[in-house]
């Protein structure tokens, strides 16, 4: 198992976790990976159904107790199109996808009035950009983080929130998420006027209108 499906698959992603709501028991996760996350809810006694195409993930996460589709979250989303639930998921698969609203659309019918969409993606008004486009003239090639290989989208806070509102739902929470101790003391002493060239991502927390 090599290091980048750890740094995607492996780890329990405690922030999303903070956004999902305590009366929602039937969840969609899309892009689950190795279901470490879901477990947590899982084990509150909630009914997980998450989309993986990776043949690697997808047995570990059923193996954590989630119904795994395995196919491409096009594809999932066809075959679940009689299915409703309480919340959906995506923690860092819109950057990977080709038409990530037309997939937040399939999403959103898929929810009633009211259910929560929780987001999370790369932040490419991250100072690293400006610093690597704009200064050395170079895009760095990397396996994970906001230069990885494998993102088919620029992302911001802003376009993921048009993507939320065109699809008929409302962002009511966001969050800029830090990675170090530095853009946390930079964010605190410039009382969060900088918050977006500092965080590397950011999370969103939309509603079903």
């Amino acid at each position: 198992m090599d290091q980048k499906n750890n740094i995607y698959y492996g780890y329990v992603r405690s922030d999303v976790l903070r956004y999902v709501p305590h009366t929602a028991n039937s969840i969609l996760s899309i892009g689950c990976g190795f279901g470490r996350t879901e477990k947590v809810l899982i084990e509150q006694g909630k009914k997980i159904t998450g989309i993986e195409p990776s043949e690697e993930a997808a047995p570990i996460a059923e193996s954590n107790g989630l119904r795994v589709i395995r196919k491409t979250a096009q594809e999932g989303l066809d075959e679940l199109a009689n299915e409703t639930f309480d919340c959906v998921m995506l923690s860092d698969v819109l950057e990977h996808l080709t038409e990530p609203q037309q997939i937040l659309l399939k999403c959103s019918e898929l929810l009633p009035s009211g259910a929560k969409i929780i987001i999370s993606v790369p932040n490419f008004r991250h100072y690293s950009v400006f610093f690597h486009l704009f200064i050395k003239g170079t895009v760095p090639n990397r396996t994970a983080g906001i230069f990885d290989n494998t993102h088919l989208q620029i992302t911001t806070m802003k376009r993921v929130k048009s993507w939320i509102k065109n699809v008929g739902a409302t962002t009511e929470k966001t969050e800029y998420k830090f990675s170090g101790r530095l853009e946390k003391w930079l964010s605190k002493i410039t009382l969060g006027v900088l918050d977006e060239f500092l965080a590397p991502q950011v999370l969103l927390c939309a509603k079903k209108n």
